[in-house]
């Protein structure tokens, strides 16, 4: 008996043997220390502002940490006129950040960074502009016909009369409520249970985050400089952030053909990649330069500019059927319940730390986790907003 007949028994040895010479190959690229410089931020050239510039490292692919923050940097602006200013990391989270400075919009500005290696970077002089204000903010829902669901749009129009500005870019601050899954008056400390004070509670908090697309539009294609209904925002149907309430601070930018372009370019490789049809990956050309190691990449584009904000508010009670799954209370935030000392019920002696006073029944004491009762363990603070409305 033969173990092959041909055809298919040389191709299925041929086959074998592909397969079994096989090995995974790690490109150079993936494989080398590349930690680029990247900088995120721009000059802002209004009255009495201050100017914010965060400095990481790119990150490679088999790299473990969410972020390599740039530290103990030093961080300049400098002006065409012999000015300079000095931005401070005081938090020590590779954030930079001015005095507040009022800076001359006839001059040209440049950021100059010496990295803890010593390496020194420098942008190119770029003009100051000033950004058109917003007109309006609007939103709108929409069905979304992948998911089958729908998405809640914020939208933006403006427009320049001096036909000045032309390049837009806008990003966003959401703040958000959220509470905790049970309210209570109690707290414990050093063995003792003590009531909250009165008007404080940590049942609610506020919570703010950045946005994290970029957002561009132009009206170089028309006649007038004119920014039309242009999508800045979009979230799918029960999203967490809107089980209340979500308010945005809007901020837009104006920018040179130059900087639309570099912008243009990190939205199609970060937003758009992916499907068949997509954009190929390209290298983004930014305008800051390694002074000390002109082939030593840096991420980054520098703009000087003034900014304009508008703000806009989105209650749940406009988004009928809109709600997150809730955490399961019967597993996640199971209630206990213990009896009280005799002498003393505001004695508290239970070994589990993780728990604390819920409320008390007659002749015990309820218990929950403690991140059930303080929304502060999913993030954000107790001050509410100045411009948080008083009906959610």
């Amino acid at each position: 008996m033969k173990l092959f007949t041909r055809p298919y028994g040389s191709f299925l040895l041929i086959f074998l043997m592909m397969f079994s010479c096989r090995k995974a190959y790690n490109p150079p690229a993936i494989e080398g220390d590349n930690h680029f410089l990247a900088v995120n931020g721009f000059i802002y050239t209004g009255t009495a502002v201050t100017s914010t510039i965060s400095l990481s490292r790119s990150l490679n692919l088999n790299d473990t940490l969410p972020d390599r923050p740039e530290l103990n940097a030093q961080v300049v602006i400098e002006s065409s006129a012999g000015n300079s200013y000095i931005l401070i990391d005081s938090a020590g989270v590779g954030v930079y950040i001015s005095q507040a400075l009022t800076l001359d919009t006839t001059n040209q500005f440049r950021l100059t960074i010496t990295t803890s290696d010593g390496n020194k970077y420098q942008s190119d002089f770029v003009s100051a502009k000033l950004a058109p204000p917003i007109d309006s903010l609007g939103w709108e829902l929409a069905n979304d016909p992948v998911t089958g669901q729908q998405d809640a749009n914020i939208f933006v129009n403006a427009h320049d009369p001096t036909n000045a500005t032309r390049y837009y870019r806008w990003d966003y601050l959401q703040t958000y409520k959220h509470v905790s899954t049970y309210s209570t008056s109690w707290a414990d400390s050093n063995d003792v249970i003590y009531a909250l004070p009165v008007g404080f509670s940590t049942h609610s908090c506020w919570s703010t985050v950045p946005s994290q697309n970029i957002s561009l539009g132009t009206s170089i294609a028309l006649s007038q400089d004119v920014i039309s209904h242009v999508q800045v925002a979009s979230f799918l149907q029960n999203d967490p952030t809107f089980d209340i309430g979500s308010s945005f601070l809007i901020r837009q930018y104006p920018l040179t053909e130059q900087g639309y372009a570099y912008w243009l370019s990190v939205q199609k490789n970060s937003q758009t990649l992916g499907g068949l049809f997509d954009l190929q990956p390209s290298q983004i050309q930014g305008n800051l330069h390694c002074l000390t190691n002109p082939d030593n990449p840096v991420i980054g584009f520098v703009s000087a500019s003034t900014v304009q904000e508008s703000r806009i508010y989105i209650s749940n009670k406009s988004l009928p059927g809109w709600q997150s799954p809730h955490i399961d209370t019967a597993t996640s935030c199971q209630i206990a319940i213990i009896p009280t000392d005799p002498l003393n019920e505001l004695i508290w002696n239970y070994p589990d730390t993780s728990y604390g006073p819920y409320y008390f029944p007659s002749g015990g004491l309820f218990i929950a986790p403690k991140r059930c009762m303080d929304c502060r363990y999913q993030g954000g603070t107790l001050d509410k907003p100045s411009f948080w409305p008083m009906y959610d």
